[in-house]
């Protein structure tokens, strides 16, 4: 089924396939920190595009939140560390 433009036009097979596609989120992202200084929080999108809001301590992706700054988060597993940062705009 082919579906149609407001003006009555048909949307192209291959512009409405790109459209309904579901997007491939590959990795994690950080969408924000909030909080007190004394009880900082962020907001993260997981791979499948769920949000999660975590505290220090709190396991995001099988990784444990060691620490939560302006814009940045950041967290470890097996010793590895991996520093999440907001994209600068």
């Amino acid at each position: 089924m082919m579906a149609t433009q407001t003006d009555g036009t048909p949307t192209p097979p291959e512009v409405e396939k790109h459209a309904t596609e579901e997007a491939k989120l590959e990795r994690l992202a950080l969408l924000g920190t909030f909080g007190a200084s004394h009880a900082p929080r962020a907001l993260v999108r997981l791979r499948r595009g769920a949000t999660q809001t975590v505290n220090i301590g709190d396991s995001v992706d099988g990784r444990t939140v060691q620490a939560i700054g302006h814009g940045e988060l950041v967290l470890m597993h097996n010793g590895t560390v991996k520093i999440l940062r907001m994209p600068q705009v």
